[in-house]
């Protein structure tokens, strides 16, 4: 993904590019304005001076004798000045005349009765030629543009230049300015969606991202407030039916062999593991330091401990080392497992795989698994497939537990099947460099 890709959709790069394209637009524009602001002044300068030397060429040739007015206007032939000559010497090459010549021919046009032709000459010195009616004759009217032309348009360039890198960077520390407090926003909501509760955002920028995030700060302590009342009460009520639970298994077990005894005891023992359940899914939302710790030795001590319950288990070891909290993620595997056991079919792999900044935990079955369409399903708390639902004894917390651990480690979960068959399931999670 090109960096043009990545940042381009970023407000910050929004506002910065709409102030700094409205910066550069109005400094294209103040330049045009300008230029049209000079031609016309020039314009009617030259128009001014065309017209008085005009009348005093004409006012001279008007007392000479037709035979000596071409010689009185070559004597006045002084490079630099004014001059007015026949229409024989006419400039050797011309270019098209500069833009404030247009209205200069219209309104000496007007001035004279008739059409005005006005010519510049690439000769040493810049100079407009116009073709000009003098009493009965026509002429070349040449005007030097020296003392007309504007100055450079360097130092004006060079003053829009700066004023627009002082534009851009003033762009640049407003749209910083208004769009950190956003960014420290939506980190928080990153941080509240992963199940941690964040620090209040501080109250900044504009009055409307004020308000948002005032909100959000109010709406997150009402969030985590009611998790907490939430854990509590589960946490409560599923610790309270243990002892009854307790004293029933006990109960059954001193009494004579009858011929529900034994089912009897399996009923105490699923309700025993789903209220062990509950208990491990109000822990689940509590947020707890992570701390370094060696993912393959804990795989190793969860699998040791369903090894002696005879879940014979292929476990392909790696190493990684992770920051992490251990008894959430012993939960984690040995939810895994259960499912697995529970719902799927031997033989039973474990694989551990380190990579670049990242490892995958996968636990993979020979079972049918869950089928596309159900396993977002199968995410959500309490719920149960219909399969297996009232067969089971379980309580549709196990995959929740699983992703909600999952989201407070930074990783990912994903269903896979196998080319080789079976069901996996694959937990992503950083590596220790990757996550810090």
């Amino acid at each position: 993904m090109s960096l043009l890709a990545r940042f381009g959709g970023t407000l910050f790069l929004r506002l910065a590019a709409l102030v700094v394209l409205a910066v550069l637009a109005s400094q294209v524009f103040t330049l045009w304005l300008t230029e049209q602001q000079k031609s016309a002044l020039l314009a009617r300068q030259l128009y001014a001076q065309v017209l008085d030397t005009l009348a005093d060429y004409e006012e001279a040739l008007d007392r000479l004798p037709a035979a000596e007015r071409d010689a009185f206007l070559l004597r006045n032939n002084l490079p630099g000045l004014p001059r007015l000559l026949p229409l024989a010497q006419a400039p050797a090459e011309t270019f098209p005349a500069p833009p404030f010549a247009a209205p200069l021919e219209a309104w000496l046009g007007n001035a004279v009765g008739e059409p005005v032709s006005v010519r510049m000459s690439r000769a040493e010195r810049r100079e407009l030629w116009l073709k000009v009616p003098v009493l009965d004759s026509h002429y070349w009217l040449v005007m030097p543009l020296r003392r007309y032309l504007p100055p450079a348009l360097r130092p004006t360039l060079q003053a829009a230049g700066l004023v627009a890198l002082l534009s851009v960077l003033a762009a640049f520390a407003l749209a910083w300015r208004t769009t950190r407090p956003l960014s420290r926003l939506a980190n928080a909501a990153r941080h509240l969606e992963a199940g941690r509760m964040p620090q209040a955002v501080p109250v900044s920028g504009p009055r409307e991202v004020r308000d948002v995030i005032e909100r959000f700060n109010t709406m997150a302590l009402a969030l985590d407030k009611a998790a907490s009342e939430r854990r509590l009460m589960l946490a409560g009520l599923s610790h309270d039916l243990r002892t009854p639970l307790t004293r029933l298994k006990l109960a059954v077990e001193l009494q004579d062999d009858l011929g529900d005894k034994a089912g009897m005891l399996n009923d105490i023992d699923e309700l025993s593991r789903i209220v062990g359940q509950f208990i491990d899914f109000a822990r689940s939302e509590e947020t707890r330091p992570l701390t370094p710790l060696a993912l393959g030795e804990l795989v190793d001590n969860v699998l040791t401990r369903f090894r002696r319950d005879d879940m014979e288990i292929v476990w392909q070891r790696g190493d990684a080392t992770i920051n992490g909290d251990a008894l959430a993620l012993q939960r984690l595997l040995s939810n895994l497992l259960e499912n697995a056991r529970r719902y799927g079919r031997a033989p039973f792999r474990v694989s551990l795989q380190p990579g670049a900044g990242h490892c995958e935990l996968r636990v993979h079955d020979s079972g049918d698994g869950i089928a596309p369409e159900l396993q977002q399903a199968a995410l959500t708390p309490f719920e149960r497939l219909a399969a297996h639902r009232g067969s089971d004894g379980g309580s549709g917390l196990g995959l929740a537990i699983v992703s909600r651990v999952v989201a407070q480690h930074g990783g990912s979960l994903r269903f896979e099947y196998p080319p080789d068959g079976g069901f996996a399931v694959v937990i992503t999670l950083p590596t220790l460099a990757a996550a810090d």
